[in-house]
């Protein structure tokens, strides 16, 4: 008969352990959306920090073109001399690296300038336009925020594209 007492005794303590095991259960899993939430806010703001990130270089890449364009206008007095014209244009460039570098940057195109000048004077007088290269000196010369600094191919091409007649 003792046996027939525990018998229930432990199938209604296995009982009760049990169901206390479940409910241990249910709160883990409560705590498990937790993690995940936090995991998904930190994606979410991440995301959001390299669109915000993004999309400042492109407003920043947008302000820098639109400031190139403005600049490349023709000056009220054109040269007459497409020679005297290209020998301005490198003389302006020369200008623009003196304002936009400092130190060994400038040391370096300075020390550059003997290679530099024959070839921009020769691409110059290869185009033969004096407009593109009255162009090209005025933009140097009004080019003075530094956010331009590495944009002086962007202003020698956009001068061309706008005043250069094309071959042919």
């Amino acid at each position: 008969m003792p046996v027939r007492r525990a018998v229930p005794f432990l199938l209604a303590l296995s009982l009760t352990t049990a169901c206390g095991g479940e409910a241990k259960k249910a709160e883990p899993e409560v705590k498990a959306e937790e993690p995940k939430k936090a995991e998904d806010d930190a994606i979410a703001k991440r995301r959001a920090e390299r669109e915000a990130k993004a999309k400042a270089e492109k407003d920043a890449e947008d302000a820098r073109v639109a400031a190139v364009n403005a600049l490349a206008v023709l000056p009220p007095k054109l040269p007459k001399d497409i020679k005297k014209a290209c020998d301005a244009v490198a003389d302006s460039q020369l200008k623009f690296f003196e304002r936009m570098f400092e130190g060994p940057e400038l040391e370096k195109l300075k020390a550059a300038q003997g290679t530099q000048r024959p070839m921009t004077i020769n691409g110059c007088t290869g185009l033969g336009s004096i407009e593109a290269a009255a162009c090209q000196v005025a933009a140097l010369d009004a080019a003075t925020d530094k956010t331009l600094k590495s944009s002086i191919s962007d202003i020698m091409r956009v001068c061309i594209e706008k005043y250069a007649k094309p071959a042919g």
